[in-house]
């Protein structure tokens, strides 16, 4: 029994972080579905989602009106989640025709900020950006042009991250979103994204649906365009960049946030897993959202029959090399700088920390807590 148990945790983890992305990438270059792209003369509504954003609002505001689009076609709304710092001052002190402030009282959150804001945008297209993060000048054109074809109704831009420091958070980081990136791009490939980032992505005005507040919309947008036959894609040309977090207690507690909010969003969406309605839709959504926030059940079923099984002697070997990526992990969690740029800690170190998170998430999310607002790490 236990091994059985063992190899079929161990083959789960497998699909999960490489088959499953293996199959994807590799359906995508067999069978890849394109996208019909031109010029669109469409007006922009760019939605800033702010909260005590006082060091970053004024620049990004500014990388906004600075983008290579027709100032005629572009105005902002920054969605103030009843910010209690400076943040509504420096909005309205610009003094900006085409920028407006909405302040959505009662510290709502960012989904219920963007379903305000979506409602008093006059753009066809609803481009929803964060203030911490900086966009490249052509952005804009190159995610509107994919609005040339009817069948796409969202699309992400390319987020970069940028280390703050060179240390295990910051590379594991970057080696993780290389990671999600690529697979994200298959998936693109394959017919549409299940997610995008909330630091850059646009929809039709038409398109969009409001959200239930505690749901995360980065995650749901994908399934409000997927329920009215359109597509989600990747703009690989479209980039914008965020700094990565700089303390694993920072970047643990921002994935916990993520991973709470995606439970509840597969939970109150379940409907989406079913293959016979959602076809490869679904798919995407059990191998690369459910089953991967499931995967530290999967990793403590594994590490638990092996340890039965090495106490008979058997698989002693595997024993170890479990051990040993457990404690190479766990040495990113401390001060030791000897080891803080050490390339080859920080896969481990970032694989537990992602683990952690989703066990946390899946703690507290079956314990009934959910969260709607957000504090600013960054």
């Amino acid at each position: 029994m236990f091994e059985a148990l063992l190899w079929s945790a161990i083959a789960l983890l497998a699909y999960i972080y490489a088959g499953y992305p293996i199959l994807a990438i590799a359906l995508a270059r067999i069978r890849p579905r394109t996208t019909d792209k031109g010029f669109v003369s469409a007006s922009v509504t760019v939605v800033i989602t702010a909260y005590n954003e006082e060091r970053h609002i004024e620049q990004k505001i500014r990388n906004v009106l600075a983008l290579d689009y027709p100032m005629g076609q572009i105005d902002v709304i920054v969605a103030s989640d009843a910010s209690s710092d400076g943040t509504d001052q420096i909005v309205l002190g610009l003094g900006l025709p085409n920028v407006r402030l909405l302040r959505v009282e009662g510290r709502r959150g960012k989904t219920a900020c963007q379903n305000a804001a979506a409602a008093a945008a006059s753009g066809d297209i609803l481009l929803f950006t964060d203030a911490t993060t900086l966009i490249e000048t052509q952005a804009l054109q190159a995610i509107c042009r994919n609005f040339h074809d009817p069948a796409v109704g969202c699309v992400a831009g390319r987020l970069t991250y940028v280390a703050m420091q060179d240390d295990a958070t910051g590379r594991g980081g970057t080696s993780y979103w290389n990671y999600e990136i690529m697979l994200r791009m298959a998936e693109s490939a394959l017919g549409s994204l299940i997610g995008v980032s909330g630091c850059l992505y646009a929809i039709r005005r038409d398109a969009y649906r409001a959200i239930a507040p505690d749901l995360i919309s980065d995650f749901v947008v994908a399934m409000v365009v997927r329920e009215q036959g359109l597509r989600t894609i990747l703009e690989p040309d479209a980039l914008c960049y965020e700094h990565t977090l700089d303390h694993p207690d920072r970047e643990l507690s921002m994935r916990v946030r993520v991973g709470m909010r995606s439970l509840a969003a597969l939970a109150t969406q379940k409907r989406f897993l079913n293959p016979l309605r959602f076809g490869a839709f679904a798919w995407q959504l059990w191998s690369h959202k459910l089953l991967r926030y499931l995967s530290p059940v999967y990793w403590m079923i594994a590490f638990l029959a092996n340890a039965a099984l090495a106490m008979q002697g058997r698989y002693v070997w595997l024993l170890a090399m479990q051990l040993i990526v457990l404690l190479s992990g766990l040495v990113g969690f401390t001060p030791l700088r000897m080891f803080a740029k050490s390339r080859l800690l920080a896969q481990p170190y970032y694989f537990l920390l992602t683990n952690l998170a989703s066990a946390v998430s899946l703690f507290r999310f079956l314990r009934g807590e959910r969260i709607v607002t957000w504090t600013p790490l960054r």
